[in-house]
């Protein structure tokens, strides 16, 4: 078999496959999970009593919470801590099933004290436990440029928080910071041991869609209240805390989830395709106009790749969806209008108050330039506690020089290699199935990155841990060494990658 190093590969030869020799048992490396004994019915049992112990303490402090919602998710934390423990790979594929069903479901009867944010620190203690033992055991890959972008991202953010006018406010920022680097890590690990880790990540991320689109049609048809921002609209939420968020939530998904389409046999091809279809729905119905157009301009670009007659579908399908759903005109126009609906003053997020706000928050960036104000202070200094509304204006204000320095050399590593990846696709270096994923990936992430202008996504966490699926990928196709990862094309002994369908699972031996 002819092993091929993917930084030297000729686009004239044969298209080849992002495959490892082997089997995948043979791929992975053996961590040592320990067996179940003694010592882990002992720590199931004291995380039992920790867990119940602390909702009694709770619900004594606040008498209205529900001791068995308190009681069952403190519960539950505790039992996903060890499954961590043990094996962190069903760790991680959970916490991605089940963080989006999370801020907004039972939030309520929480406070602060919320299922994310217990998740938020769950994620950050096992996975940095699994990182450190990974190192120690020798079974760490060598990690890509972006990763090290990842590490200075946050490490360059630390000052902010140092230096914070609000250190309550930062503090919470940095702890999400932080969740978005170490699953960034583990993930890249992950696609390092095994490129056929990405499909069990996407597959879990489409599992965790399920009850944000429920729960998103529920409310369409039943418990939609009134945009508080004075649009005049039922903007739809899901099971998130805010409509942008959700949207944001859906563009990236959507577009990943059109990308593994063309991949599928008949039957999961259909499923996905109905979830998609009642997914795009609802990002109709969040109202959120940076989504519609970042969720087009990734549209666009994934069907000029995949099949250029797509592309004046998208554009029929999305004249018409501004045509048939009440407000969506509405909503376009309240972009410039300066009043509100009833004719009273304009208190909603448009494009024009945006401006006036920028306008306002920028001589902040003078109280400190070399580290900011501190991390989602913005919204701390201003009568209309609000974010900037502007990502990038967001990390110079609130980070300073170094938070700047370190976002944008993020963007600008990512950027590098989705154009890298990008130009491997085109030139048939990658087999099918590897293009599309890689191009709805690019495609995803440029969507996201188109909202960086006018929403708030450089704190968006929850949006983060679904980016990084896109960002592993890119930077393995990118930067994996020969002894990392192999490019091999198909023999007589293996299957042909490059036909429209996914890999069936490895048989253990």
């Amino acid at each position: 078999m002819t092993t091929i190093d993917p930084t030297q590969y000729d686009a004239h030869e044969d298209r080849v496959s992002i495959r490892r020799e082997g089997t995948e048992e043979e791929q992975q490396p053996l961590l040592p999970n320990p067996k179940p004994g003694p010592a882990a019915l002992f720590v199931l049992l004291t995380a039992t009593v920790s867990g119940l112990a602390g909702a009694f303490v709770f619900q004594s402090l606040s008498p209205d919470t529900p001791f068995v919602i308190l009681g069952g998710t403190l519960l539950s934390a505790m039992i996903l801590a060890l499954v961590g423990l043990y094996r962190y790979q069903w760790f991680l594929l959970i916490t991605l099933a089940i963080r989006p069903a999370l801020d907004d479901l039972i939030a309520d009867q929480f406070g602060t004290f919320q299922p994310s944010a217990i998740l938020g620190i769950l994620v950050i203690l096992v996975t940095a436990l699994h990182l450190v033992s990974r190192r120690l055991t020798g079974n760490w890959n060598t990690m890509t440029p972006l990763a090290w972008s990842f590490i200075g991202f946050f490490v360059l953010f630390i000052p902010s928080f140092v230096t914070s006018v609000d250190r309550g406010v930062s503090q919470g920022a940095m702890f999400g910071l932080l969740s978005v680097t170490l699953l960034y890590l583990a993930m890249e690990q992950q696609l390092l041991d095994t490129p056929r880790n990405l499909l069990k990540l996407l597959l879990a991320s489409g599992i965790g869609m399920v009850v944000p689109i429920v729960t998103g049609f529920v409310q369409f048809f039943f418990t939609g209240t009134l945009d508080p921002g004075g649009s005049g609209l039922v903007r739809i939420d899901g099971s998130f805390a805010h409509p942008n968020t959700f949207a944001t939530y859906l563009t990236f998904v959507l577009l990943l989830g059109f990308a593994v389409v063309p991949t599928l046999d008949i039957k999961p091809r259909l499923g996905l395709l109905i979830g998609t279809g009642l997914g795009a729905f609802l990002l109709i119905a969040t109202f959120a106009r940076g989504a519609w157009a970042s969720f087009l301009i990734g549209a666009l670009l994934l069907a000029a790749s995949v099949n250029k007659k797509l592309v004046l579908v998208i554009i029929g399908g999305a004249v018409a969806a501004g045509a048939a759903v009440p407000g969506v005109g509405d909503r376009l126009a309240n972009l410039t209008a300066s009043t509100g609906p009833n004719g009273g003053a304009k208190t909603d997020d448009s494009l024009g108050w945006r401006f006036g706000y920028w306008e306002r928050i920028w001589p902040f960036a003078s109280r400190n330039p070399v580290s900011g104000i501190g991390i989602d202070a913005t919204k701390t200094q201003t009568p209309e506690a609000k974010d900037p509304h502007n990502s990038l204006l967001q990390a110079y204000l609130e980070g300073g020089i170094l938070g700047a320095i370190g976002f944008f050399t993020l963007l600008g590593l990512a950027t590098y290699a989705g154009i890298k990846v990008w130009k491997k696709a085109r030139s048939g270096a990658l087999d099918r199935q590897t293009t599309v994923i890689s191009v709805g990936a690019i495609a995803a992430l440029l969507s996201v990155a188109a909202q960086l202008i006018t929403e708030n996504v450089l704190l968006n966490t929850v949006v983060w841990w679904y980016l990084n699926i896109a960002f592993a990928h890119i930077a393995v196709v990118t930067w994996a060494r020969k002894n990392d990862i192999s490019v091999v094309a198909p023999t007589a002994d293996e299957p042909d990658l490059s036909r429209p369908a996914l890999p069936a699972p490895s048989t253990p031996r």
